[in-house]
């Protein structure tokens, strides 16, 4: 294999990160989570404003794939492995800009994941989610431990204990994809939704991203109470005359 794991295409203020293990499903073997990692990092530090996932091959992904561990893993060894795991998806969920996520084919368990901690998940028809994990006698803690805060309690659990692969309509259905569309038309749309997203203003995006978060830690009216502080704020800084 010669090519790089992860493929970035740079136009203009989009940064593009293409999985590129065609031939093991695009599984997150270290590999693939370490040159993710960067890519995310180098594409913040770059000031990209909008940063796509896609995937090369049949499907997005189908996992994780945990390293070659001889005679029983210790602790040390499998808390390394999910912190690696973890910085890269929190890298994701703090980048600056808006992250968009374009699946096809399937996106299984880590996949899934990944994809679903986009701030957008634009699906094909054709696209099939789900988290295998239950039923291969591993309950997937840190998938549920996002997932309860995106996710309906019962919806989680039928995804979870099923394990089953849902169609991306259903997914829409439960929240964890944002649009579906016809397979011929993914390519598409995904770069004119990159392209509108990238002509947001960058500190509006950044102030809807982080009012969001904050929100959904609060009561509901103490929320609406913050949510009136910020406007206020926002339309006095607008028509406050600049010196």
């Amino acid at each position: 294999m010669t090519e790089q794991p992860v493929d970035v295409i740079e136009s203009g203020a989009v940064t593009t990160c293409v999985l590129n293990r065609p031939e093991t499903g695009n599984m997150l073997d270290a590999t693939m989570l370490d040159a993710l990692a960067d890519a995310v990092s180098q594409a913040a530090g770059r000031g990209a404003r909008v940063l796509v996932f896609r995937a090369a091959g049949p499907d997005f992904c189908l996992g994780r794939k945990g390293p070659k561990i001889e005679g029983v893993p210790t602790p040390a060894i499998l808390n390394a492995e999910f912190a690696r795991v973890q910085g890269a998806n929190e890298l994701v969920e703090d980048f600056p800009g808006l992250t968009v996520s374009v699946v096809h084919g399937r996106a299984l368990g880590a996949g899934a994941s990944l994809a679903g901690r986009c701030d957008l998940l634009i699906a094909a028809r054709s696209a099939r989610l789900g988290f295998p994990e239950v039923p291969h006698g591993i309950a997937p803690t840190v998938v549920a431990s996002y997932f309860v805060h995106r996710l309906g309690r019962t919806a989680l659990l039928d995804l979870l204990l099923t394990g089953r692969e849902v169609a991306a309509e259903e997914a829409q259905r439960l929240g964890l994809v944002t649009r579906v569309v016809d397979d011929e038309a993914l390519g598409k749309e995904a770069a004119a939704t990159a392209d509108e997203l990238a002509r947001l203003d960058p500190e509006v995006v950044r102030k809807i991203k982080s009012f969001i978060g904050t929100a959904a830690t609060l009561p509901p009216r103490t929320a609406v109470r913050l949510g009136i502080a910020e406007l206020v704020n926002q339309m006095v800084d607008q028509a406050t005359p600049t010196t």
